[in-house]
């Protein structure tokens, strides 16, 4: 019944203008405005943002993950952008503030950061 269906993944912003400027002008994504939402056209996959209204309550988990052959640079490029990189309770960062899973053997090299609404968002280095 759904595999040869068209499939997305999508996620809810407080402020539909402050999200698309953040994912088309801070970011430099490709951003596809549908008069409700807007779908951002990634390399393999879409992801469809929806308004969601002033009381949106954002997940307690990255909603959006962006491969990265160098987690240094990604997170040098992000902060050159005025985005922080986030401390993530319970978790170990070093002073770049990348949660180092590779030399650990726990999954990825990884960092956090938010968009307008307060989405998690991560970079991740395989």
């Amino acid at each position: 019944m759904f595999k040869n269906n068209y499939t997305y993944s999508s996620f809810g912003v407080n402020d539909i203008a402050k999200a698309i400027d953040f994912y088309r002008n801070t970011l430099g994504l490709k951003v596809e405005e549908d008069g409700f939402g807007f779908k951002l056209a990634l390399t393999g996959t879409e992801v469809y943002v929806m308004p969601m209204g002033q009381n949106y309550q954002p997940a307690a988990y990255h909603v959006l993950n962006f491969n990265v052959s160098n987690i240094e640079l990604a997170v040098a490029d992000l902060r050159q952008l005025g985005i922080a990189i986030e401390s993530i309770p319970g978790m170990k960062h070093d002073e770049l503030g990348i949660i180092r899973g590779k030399a650990v053997g726990a999954g990825p090299d990884m960092a956090i950061f938010k968009d307008p609404a307060g989405n998690m968002l991560a970079v991740l280095e395989m």
